[in-house]
C-alpha cells in the first residue's frame, strides 16, 4: 500500500474554456459524497428501522484554501463567478498522476486578513453531479 504525497497536487479550473492551474493553493478537501436514502420503515416492520436507496447520489463539496492575490486572474475568476454565476469544470491532479474531475454549480468565498499571516481565501464549490476518480 503506497502513500501519495500531497505536495505537488494541482487543482485546475476551467477559465475561458481552458483548464488553468490555480496558484498559491495551500489545501484541498472534498467531502459529502453520498448515496441518498429514505426511511423505508413501515408500521409492520420489525424493531429495526430500515433505509431504502433512492437511486440518487450527492456530489458534495470541494474546498480549497489559498494565499489570496486579487491581481491573479484565477482568483479574480472565482470572485467574478459569484456575481456572474457559471458552472466550472475542475481537475485535481495528484502527484501519482491520478485525477479527480468534478463540475461545480455554486461557489462560496471568504477572505481572511490577519495581523500575523498573509492574505488568505477559503473557497467552497458546490458539486453538481458526481466526481470522477481516475
Amino acid at each position: 500500500m503506497s502513500k501519495i504525497a500531497g505536495k505537488g497536487t494541482i487543482i485546475k479550473s476551467t477559465i475561458s474554456t481552458v483548464l488553468t492551474p490555480v496558484a498559491q493553493v495551500t489545501s484541498i478537501s472534498m467531502s459529502g459524497f453520498k448515496s441518498e436514502t429514505y426511511d423505508s420503515t413501515a408500521l409492520d416492520t420489525g424493531v429495526g428501522k430500515t433505509k431504502g436507496l433512492t437511486g440518487y447520489s450527492e456530489g458534495g463539496t470541494a474546498d480549497i484554501e489559498l494565499f489570496y492575490d486579487p491581481g491573479l486572474a484565477g482568483h479574480q475568476f472565482y470572485s467574478t463567478s459569484i456575481t456572474t454565476p457559471v458552472e466550472i469544470v475542475h481537475n485535481i491532479t495528484y502527484t501519482d498522476g491520478s485525477v479527480t474531475t468534478f463540475t461545480s454549480s455554486g461557489i462560496d468565498m471568504g477572505v481572511t486578513i490577519a495581523m500575523d499571516d498573509a492574505l488568505k481565501s477559503s473557497i467552497s464549490f458546490e458539486i453538481t453531479g458526481i466526481p470522477t476518480f481516475a
